[in-house]
């Protein structure tokens, strides 16, 4: 037997849902096990990040001569304050900083971070304040602390200030060191004595004060006149002194300021005392990590990427409902369910307990990795090496794979969907795990595979629209409710917002598109030119809609007022007008595609020279588009291009892959089967394989093994996202066509194409194209698909319970079935339209509870 024959047995056993669900749950119990070990042989001692924050630390771009700036505290992200955050967090209180050259590098950093647009004008050794808009931020030039800077700190600051102190900063040493001579240290060690009685007396008005460590130079680049007199004994024993003093005082040594002097050759500038400006703003930025983390966290709400000296607010009302569910009742219903005890069942309740525990507990799982210290949170770096490493284990991964469609597969076939999918949605995670979205090639591609899923969705739903003319509620309501069940349930239990799982909102916008387009003038889609001039007026009505100002802020300012919706306006149309052409692009392909097929010109004398035509054409396109995104060298100005742009990669792809029957019918198993639940890993990876919703890295075990995290949790995430997908397509089915009793037999009959089908089904015919979309693809889901039926169908592989064997499933499902309350729910909600009408009233009533909880 073939090594490819051999794979292809071994990755069948290997995906089956019942070996998957087995594997996820040993696999998940290992590695919580290990994050409860990791978490209770050392977290437990710093569960909120404070001590390493201030402690510890390295620099994951240490070599950058411009000064390193990614500054990774063990085991938790150091966030970086934007004028917003530290207004936010600095209003109405005053900020003092007393001493030497720098702690005024550190005064400046913070003045520019609430306002970038200032300079430092102010002569050198004065005293600087600044005032603007409730902010109060001031400098005392005191280098060896016993002038103006004393004299404030012993009358608790009653005279000048009125308004609560943020965090005092101080510090000094180099300029006794420098200019007392002998007599420096002593002359240091008495005034910080006598400093540091002053800041314990006025500890009810100095609630944080820091006191920064003496600098210890970079030597090689002292010149003649400090080396002589800068001594290194000396800036040691000043620095053991501060640490001694500190413990039994409130006052905070920030060590790690040295440290990372010590571990860069370019933190400092030529003068080797004052840091780089990108040195100084991560210092900095440690203050306002230790003073501000939580309450700008409570103000302003996600994203939660400020996880350094900061603890995790309890669930709120709804979460802890959820919670209460999902951990006590689920399991309950799980165990008792004949879907636990036997393995599988045929009962459409238990099979729906199944599916809702499943989905329940990915749920959980978020919450707990990304809204808890149990999981680390770590900065993201972007390397070049590691982008390559990754891209082509994945490309070896893809060939290892490759083998032939069971069926002749026509134009852009099931098997290739779910591989262009697949291997699309791979390149995306690398690209948000890895941090390229810097590098503009990189954002570039990337903006061009998020193009491609649109334009599937565009070009599978005009496909299925035009065949089937099915424009009926139901149809509408399982592409929605597949698209959006994940991302809406995750908004709530995460406490973030629709939109920020924005592939979904994208599809389900798009598919809304082309489902009027389509739907409006149905009786008259068979007469070409009316159909062609639809589409054209959908997208001129639509461009209009999203780019002119003033009608979409009437859509938000009504979602805000009466649905207490708030999302990012801004944001929205940004991503919208980014891709607005290429959906219609994959409109006319459609289109163009069923033409090709009812007028059968493949059989036409002419094919073989328009094939070749075509062919060319496509290099062309490649080249054209190569050469044009070359030229612009900003995101701005490429952007602006992007929307026009993208269709030729695109179609250019799109032809060259079905270039001859062997390409069509070869496609890698791996990415199709990637592609099949591409929808959960966009939306899963925010909070299990990226973490700090998307703004650092998920990590299991401690921060110094970054790529052992990768590897330990890349399968994880991967086999959740795949439950995940089959357990939204079981809900998804149980909402839309509700818990009916199977059929006694398995119809025979070939399945009518017309929905969401499992993972492993073909399309049913191979000439026809299989690109629709809906329920499980990925970033937005498309590519026509099979018909679901309209109850639960006991699964083929399906274990059959023997004779004698206790009848748990039909038991409890009976029981379950004929309870009061699930008997007045089935007949109040007995029809789709009822069903959809009370989820978006219970959506209403969440929204209102948050609004008022706001």
């Amino acid at each position: 037997m073939s090594f490819l024959a051999n794979f292809k047995i071994f990755g069948t056993v290997l995906t089956s849902p019942e070996h998957m669900k087995r594997s996820t749950l040993i696999y998940a119990c290992f590695v919580f096990i290990i994050a409860l070990w990791r978490f209770a042989s050392s977290d437990v001692y710093d569960q909120y990040k404070c001590r390493t924050l201030l402690t510890d630390g390295d620099w994951l771009d240490p070599l950058n001569e411009k000064g390193p700036s990614n500054w990774q505290p063990p085991d938790c992200i150091m966030h970086t304050y934007n004028p917003r955050e530290a207004g936010t967090c600095l209003k109405d209180k005053h900020v003092l900083f007393i001493g030497d050259s720098t702690v005024r590098q550190l005064f400046w950093e913070t003045v520019k971070t609430v306002d970038p647009s200032v300079s430092e004008t102010a002569e050198r050794h004065s005293d600087i304040k600044f005032v603007k808009d409730g902010l109060d931020i001031e400098f005392l030039w005191d280098p060896y602390l016993n002038m103006t800077g004393l004299k404030r700190i012993a009358t608790c600051n009653k005279v000048k200030q009125e308004s609560e102190n943020a965090y005092l900063v101080a510090g000094g040493g180099l300029w006794f060191a420098r200019y007392l001579g002998e007599k420096g240290v002593s002359s240091w060690k008495a005034n910080i004595d006598q400093f540091m009685e002053n800041i314990q007396n006025c500890n009810s008005v100095y609630r944080l004060p820091f006191f920064i460590p003496v600098t210890e130079p970079a030597w090689e680049k002292l010149d003649k006149s400090r080396s002589s007199t800068i001594l290194k004994p000396e800036i040691d024993y000043m620095n053991s002194y501060i640490q001694w003093l500190s413990q039994n005082s409130n006052v905070v040594i920030p060590t790690a300021m040295n440290l990372m002097m010590d571990l860069s050759p370019y933190s400092t500038d030529d003068s080797g005392i004052h840091s780089q400006t990108s040195v100084s703003r991560v210092k900095a930025n440690i203050l306002l990590n230790m003073r501000c983390n939580q309450d700008v966290v409570a103000e302003l709400g996600y994203p939660y990427d400020k996880t350094c000296c900061f603890a995790y607010t309890g669930p709120d009302f709804i979460q802890g409902f959820f919670l209460t569910v999902a951990i006590l009742i689920l399991p309950y219903l799980y165990i008792r369910s004949g879907y636990s005890s036997n393995g599988s069942s045929t009962s459409p309740v238990d099979m729906f307990i199944s599916a809702l525990f499943i989905f329940a507990t990915v749920l959980t799982y978020c919450f707990v990795a990304d809204r808890t210290s149990l999981f680390n949170k770590l900065n993201k770096q972007f390397l070049q090496s590691e982008f390559n490493i990754l891209m082509i284990i994945m490309l070896v991964v893809g060939v290892l794979t490759l083998r032939r469609s069971d069926s002749e597969q026509g134009f852009m076939g099931r098997d290739q969907s779910d591989e262009w999918k697949g291997w699309m949605q791979l390149v995306i995670l690398i690209y948000h795990i890895t941090g390229a979205s810097k590098i503009l090639p990189i954002y570039k591609s990337i903006r061009v595979l998020v193009a491609a899923y649109l334009f599937m969705t565009g070009y599978g739903h005009t496909v299925f629209f035009y065949k089937k003319a099915d424009f009926s509620l139901k149809r509408v309501a399982n592409v929605l409710v597949r698209l959006n069940l994940l991302s809406c349930s995750l908004a709530y239990v995460m406490n973030t917002d629709y939109l920020f799982y924005y592939f979904a909102p994208l599809s389900s916008f798009w598919f809304l598109v082309v489902y009027f387009t389509m739907r409006i003038g149905s009786s008259r889609n068979n007469d070409m030119r009316f159909l062609l001039g639809k589409i054209a007026l959908s997208a001129i009505v639509v461009h209009i809609f999203i780019a002119v100002p003033g009608i979409l802020e009437v859509v938000w300012l009504l979602l805000e007022r009466v649905f207490f919706i708030s999302w990012n306006l801004r944001e929205w149309r940004f991503r919208v007008l980014l891709d607005v052409y290429i959906v219609y692009v994959g409109m006319l392909g459609g289109l163009l595609l069923c033409k090709f097929n009812s007028l059968r010109f493949s059989s036409h004398p002419m094919w073989p020279k328009v094939r070749i035509a075509c062919l060319a054409l496509s290099v062309v396109f490649m080249i054209v588009y190569y050469t044009c995104s070359q030229i612009w060298s900003s995101k701005q100005v490429y952007n602006s291009h992007h929307p026009l742009l993208s269709i030729l990669p695109i179609l250019g792809f799109l032809f060259l892959r079905n270039a001859t029957s062997t390409m069509r019918n070869t496609y890698s198993a791996a990415y199709a089967w990637i592609g099949t639940f591409s929808l959960e890993t966009f939306t899963l990876q925010f909070h299990i394989w990226m973490a700090a919703d998307t703004h650092g890295i998920l990590a299991v075990i401690p921060s110094r093994y970054r790529v052992l995290n990768f590897i330990i949790l890349t399968p994880l995430f991967l086999y959740v996202s795949c439950l995940t997908s089959d357990a939204t397509g079981k809900l998804t089915s149980a909402i839309v066509s509700g818990l009916k009793k199977p059929a006694p037999k398995p119809s025979s009959k070939p399945t009518e194409v017309v929905t969401v089908p499992p993972p492993s089904e073909k399309s049913e015919k191979a000439d026809e194209t299989v690109v629709s979309v809906e329920t499980k693809e990925s970033v937005n889901a498309d590519t026509e698909v099979a018909k679901p039926a309209d109850n639960f169908e006991p699964s083929k592989e399906a274990t059959p319970v023997e004779a004698g064997q206790p009848a748990v499933s039909s038991d409890f499902a009976s029981r379950l079935l004929e309870a009061p309350i699930i008997v007045n729910l089935k007949e109040i909600f007995n029809d789709l339209p009822m069903k959809l009408t009370g989820i978006l009233v219970m959506m209403w009533v969440m929204n209102v509870g948050h609004g008022f909880a706001k």
